[in-house]
């Protein structure tokens, strides 16, 4: 069964996030929206029976395994990056910071799942290249460390 409302939800994020591709995948659903400058679309296919881990195994995965390049710590995937835990919480790293490899330096929500930005080397926190609640795509340079 087709979950509309979840591809609502993707819509709504790739629009409002000024993004121009979003993948989403479980156990029996795989959706796509990309877009080019005027309108979404989608494509809907289901998944083999028994194929991939579920949705929240895989953003684990993406996170431990984010690319880094160019003294960058890059996005895991694609959704919303938040600098803290919550608004009232004080950012994961400011500029200056010591950061060792393996610290979270923040987290992207992705349909409502929190995936972990971490660091993947020790080094200073040189700049932060992305703002608090902003959208960022799979392999976005989001810290920039020395």
């Amino acid at each position: 069964m087709v979950d509309t409302k979840a591809i609502k939800d993707l819509i709504k994020l790739l629009k409002d996030n000024g993004l121009t591709e979003i993948e989403y995948s479980d156990k029996s659903t795989h959706i796509k929206l990309k877009r080019e400058k005027a309108p979404v679309v989608a494509s809907l296919q289901a998944a083999p029976a028994g194929a991939g881990d579920d949705h929240a195994q895989q953003l684990k995965m993406a996170a431990k395994n984010a690319a880094t390049s160019n003294n960058t710590i890059n996005a895991p995937s694609v959704g919303v990056f938040y600098t803290a835990k919550s608004p009232q919480e004080p950012p994961f790293v400011k500029v200056g910071d010591r950061v060792k490899k393996g610290d979270v330096v923040g987290v992207i929500e992705v349909m409502k799942t929190f995936v972990n930005v971490v660091a993947d080397r020790d080094g200073v926190v040189e700049k932060v290249l992305v703002n608090n609640e902003e959208g960022v795509e799979y392999g976005q340079p989001l810290i920039q460390i020395k």
